[in-house]
């Protein structure tokens, strides 16, 4: 495959190395027209940041360990001896590099999705071509990202009217925005009780397996309710569960009572879309919501159109997606930490006795709090009591026993394995088919099923990609031979991190999982469409 990027030549963005996980597959219908490409590993280094949810694989298929800073590991791009990859012996023979930015002001799905206009109906920055004065997105750092929350329609409408008219497109049909899969990945609970307390759980596995834990299995509305403010104690939390908390926890006198302290992400986040999309199938009613200011900039992202007020009667399908991802229900007094991404939000339960959060399983496995080596107590078994990921109900109650998983595939270790995702099932929005018909649709309804077979709170993460690129040439003074150099490089290493033999090896043994076959062959289709000129 050879195309061309949609991106302006500058850094090429995250998504490039996002569209990782899939393996690329020829041959659907609805496909635009192909790009051009230079010569195999003839480009630029290029750079992307975005996603923490997406961070431990961009680590691994980019050759840098997130938690040694720059260091480099024998593994991806330039390490490979795949025929796809840049390691010295394919192509021109040269290595460009690709890096991974996860500094504080480039992570997150948010920064991502605003770099495409989203939260503002002032579309990007003023530029001038001829003579004309037009909104263009702020690509500046993002020239492609990365995100686990694709673009909702009013952002891909906005962002598509936006090319047209750059582009002189007369009556264009826009879709300009590609959103990739690139690969599933698993959410994990984590859990510090308060001090003195431990956990031993009794649970069923989906294999009829009765198994004890030195941690806590969660109910599926235990864990909702929690985010609700409906459940405010860990008395409560038993009682929910049918339990008297002998059963499940055991705590000094007062440790029952303590306050539930839920975190959540200090910045938009598309790990908490995924997080938010499972509480909806939990709880489809209403709640009043929190007041909000982005902690970031210290202002709400929100104001204008679409603005909730404090105390505004809304549901999770509301405070899922765009700019109210970052509110919360007002009964939850919901805890924020300072530092943004999934390690902000797995360093503050790390932290805080008698909290709880959701993190992506890849980066609580990296940070080592939440496995056996972490602090806590410890039982015959050598598992923590104290502090953990939870294993969460993954049937529906039937008037039998219900079962519960793991988010990773062979439990509590201390090593990387595959997220427990590989039979979730995906819906799209009521009414459509999984998976919509192109990457130039829309996916921001797409969700995983919360009654699985394996695990309940899995998301699919993405890359975005404009379609075009050449259309940014004239207003950012890039030559169409830089273009394609930059272009070259977004191909090489799309080509390299979706083959079978390539990055999708290195899949194995990630804490993530390879997407469904059927939406592996639609990205494979989208990533190609990259770079062509047509409407």
């Amino acid at each position: 495959m050879r195309f061309v990027s949609a991106r302006r030549a500058l850094p090429v963005s995250l998504a490039s190395a996002a569209v990782l996980a899939l393996g690329m597959m020829p041959g659907i219908a609805n496909a635009a027209p192909k790009g051009e490409v230079g010569e195999q590993c003839s480009g630029p280094r290029i750079e992307g940041a975005g996603s923490t949810f997406q961070a431990p694989l961009q680590f691994i298929w980019t050759g840098v360990n997130s938690e040694k800073g720059n260091e480099k590991l024998k593994t991806g791009y330039d390490h490979s001896k795949s025929k796809d990859a840049c390691s010295g012996t394919q192509g021109t023979k040269a290595k460009p590099e690709v890096y991974y930015n996860q500094e504080e002001q480039f992570r997150g799905s948010g920064a991502c999705l605003r770099a495409f206009g989203e939260g503002t109906t002032e579309f990007g920055e003023e530029k001038t071509v001829d003579g004309q004065k037009l909104k263009f997105p702020d690509l500046n750092k993002f020239p492609e990202c990365s995100t686990d929350e694709a673009p909702k329609q009013s952002v891909k409408e906005g962002y598509e009217k936006f090319v047209d008219k750059v582009a002189g497109f007369e009556g264009g049909k826009g879709e300009a925005i590609e959103s990739l899969p690139v690969a599933q990945g698993a959410e994990a609970i984590i859990v510090h009780l308060p001090k003195g307390c431990l956990a031993s759980s009794e649970i069923k596995t989906p294999t009829g397996k009765k198994e004890k834990l030195g941690r806590l299995a969660l109910d599926r509305e235990v864990i909702e309710e929690i985010y609700r403010g409906k459940i405010k104690t860990w008395a409560q939390a038993m009682e929910k569960q049918g339990t008297d908390g002998d059963d499940h926890l055991e705590c000094p006198e007062g440790g029952l009572e303590k306050r539930i302290r839920p975190v959540v992400r200090a910045d938009k986040s598309g790990t908490t879309h995924i997080f938010k999309a499972f509480l909806l199938q939990v709880y489809s009613g209403t709640f009043p919501a929190e007041e909000f200011k982005e902690v970031n900039k210290g202002e709400n992202p929100c104001k204008g159109e679409g603005e909730l007020q404090k105390g505004a009667i809304v549901s999770w399908a509301q405070v899922s997606e765009g700019c109210e991802n970052q509110r919360w229900p007002e009964e939850a007094e919901v805890l924020r930490p300072v530092e943004t991404g999934n390690p902000g939000v797995i360093n503050e339960v790390h932290k805080t006795e008698s909290s709880i959060g959701y993190a992506d399983l890849a980066v609580a496995q990296e940070r080592g709090f939440f496995s056996n080596k972490g602090e806590g107590g410890e039982n015959e078994k050598g598992e923590q009591n104290e502090q953990f990921w939870a294993v969460v109900q993954d049937s529906a109650k039937t008037g039998k026993t219900e079962t519960f998983s793991d988010p990773q595939t062979k439990g509590d270790i201390e090593k990387a394995e595959e997220s427990n995702c590989k039979d979730t099932k995906y819906v799209a929005a009521k009414g459509e088919k999984f998976p919509p018909e192109s990457t130039r649709d829309d996916w921001s309804k797409v969700k995983g099923e919360d009654v699985s077979k394996t695990y309940a709170i899995c998301g699919v993460t993405y890359v975005l990609a404009p379609r075009q690129m050449w259309y940014f040439l004239e207003p950012y003074k890039i030559t169409e031979a830089e273009s394609l150099k930059i272009a070259t490089s977004v191909h090489d290493f799309l080509d390299f991190v979706t083959a079978k033999t390539g990055g999708q090896d290195e899949l194995k043994k990630s804490d993530y999982e390879a997407l469904p076959k059927a939406v592996q062959e639609e990205d494979a289709v989208g990533a190609e469409e990259i770079g062509n000129k047509e409407a």
